[in-house]
């Protein structure tokens, strides 16, 4: 997703507790290609150590949102909101 200052990069986690995974990245082309190939060696070490050993390693540039379905009526909003305060 493009942002006015980077682009980001969504990921939906779905074989664990619900959240959904957000890095941030430059949109300067040299340090986007660098940066995505970062957040492909994070992926592969989430897939080969599980995404318990990923969260403890506090990843740059990275954030985390959980999915709070408590309230069934807002929970899609509350979501959204803070989706769309990570998109700078």
């Amino acid at each position: 997703m493009e942002g006015q200052q980077k682009y980001h990069i969504v990921l939906e986690t779905l074989d664990i507790k619900e959240a959904t995974y957000v890095w941030h990245i430059s949109k300067d082309t040299p340090l986007f290609k660098n940066e995505l190939e970062q957040i492909n060696q994070k992926l592969n070490w989430i897939r080969s150590h599980g995404h318990q050993s990923f969260l403890e390693s506090k990843s740059k540039n990275f954030s985390k949102i959980i999915h709070d379905y408590s309230d069934d009526k807002k929970g899609f909003y509350r979501w959204k909101n803070a989706l769309e305060k990570r998109m700078y």
